[in-house]
């Protein structure tokens, strides 16, 4: 059996298949789906699968591979992992709050804009503050705690356009760079235009991080860094023992949504209540266990109805594409295609 290792723009996320594939002997190719004969590099690479590893920083280049990953999957009729609809709802957060509202599973409740005259009527009457949102960005890239109607207009005329939209700037992030002293620079090719996203605001305790690969489970804290909780960094992290609730909600989100990979953000509020923040296939992690039990690393196994701990130090290698990898190739020979082609 082989597998095809789909390259892009990133020099590294690929590698993180590689060194899987070769641990576990698995046979592979890697194959440039950005170069101009990429559909028959696909067709003549005999290859049983395709591993995936779409982009996250810029909403194009997201499409993009969205776009050639849904011709390899429903026309070349190849397997894919993640599926379809896991990749299709990453780093897209216009579909993943469509996917939650239709499932009915908590989350704060976000509204989407496509009309410069319906957000700004939105604004008139809301309780503040509220969040902005850009369509893509991890690690609260794109986000912005909106605390009156003044400011929130200027995001939106901003958006949209004061008078026409075809002269819109956009909305322009201010990024950091270590490189350049912690100044801060324009992100223009991360303009956004036409559209925004504006959710809830809910003060929280912490956020947290449950990740189901297969049949395996893990779950950490998130600690807050200001208004945010992004999880970067060691001390960034809280190894508590996560709410089975919480792992029976993730469990409940993707056998709904017949997802593979998947990792779900889950804010505990000051009130007590769950609600899903993000839902990422593929998410930020270095080469360590992705939970701790009273400073044991292992996961978590859904058996006879109960949670089971495993312990373990090497289920998250290489960037948890260890576990991707097996679970593909156990997928692909026991031929439950469905769950790779739907």
């Amino acid at each position: 059996m082989k597998l095809g290792i789909l390259k892009a723009w990133d020099k590294l996320h690929h590698r993180h298949y590689v060194d899987a594939c070769k641990a576990l002997k698995v046979d592979y190719e890697v194959i440039d789906i950005l170069s101009a004969n990429w559909i028959d590099k696909v067709k003549t690479s005999g290859c049983d699968g395709f591993l995936c590893r779409p982009p996250c920083d810029f909403q194009e280049r997201k499409s993009i591979y969205d776009e050639k990953i849904y011709f390899i999957n429903k026309f070349l009729d190849k397997p894919i992992y993640p599926s379809f609809d896991e990749q299709f709802i990453y780093e897209n957060k216009r579909n993943m709050a469509s996917f939650l509202e239709i499932m009915g599973f908590p989350h704060p409740k976000t509204n989407v804009f496509s009309r410069k005259e319906d957000a700004l009527q939105y604004i008139e009457s809301c309780l503040y503050p509220i969040v902005f949102k850009s369509n893509v960005g991890a690690s609260a890239t794109g986000v912005t705690i909106v605390r009156d109607k003044q400011h929130a207009k200027k995001i939106i005329l901003s958006v949209f356009g004061r008078f026409n939209s075809l002269l819109t700037f956009g909305k322009i992030m201010f990024l950091k760079s270590n490189k350049l002293y912690g100044l801060k620079f324009p992100a223009f090719g991360s303009i956004q235009k036409h559209y925004v996203i504006i959710q809830e605001y809910h003060k929280i305790k912490w956020e947290w991080r449950i990740i189901k690969i297969g049949d395996s489970y893990f779950g950490h804290q998130k600690l807050l860094t200001g208004d945010f909780a992004s999880g970067s960094g060691i001390d960034a992290v809280g190894w508590i023992d996560p709410p089975k609730e919480l792992l029976l909600l993730v469990k409940e989100v993707c056998e709904k949504g017949k997802f593979l990979s998947m990792s779900v953000d889950i804010f505990e509020t000051v009130n007590g209540e769950y609600l899903i923040n993000e839902l990422q296939t593929h998410f930020g992690a270095y080469d360590r266990p992705q939970m701790y039990i009273d400073g044991v690393a292992g996961r978590y196994i859904f058996e006879n109805g109960l949670f089971v701990f495993e312990e373990g130090e090497d289920f998250n290698k290489f960037r948890n594409n260890i576990l991707r990898v097996e679970h593909f190739m156990a997928l692909l020979k026991n031929e439950d295609l469905a769950k790779v082609k739907v």
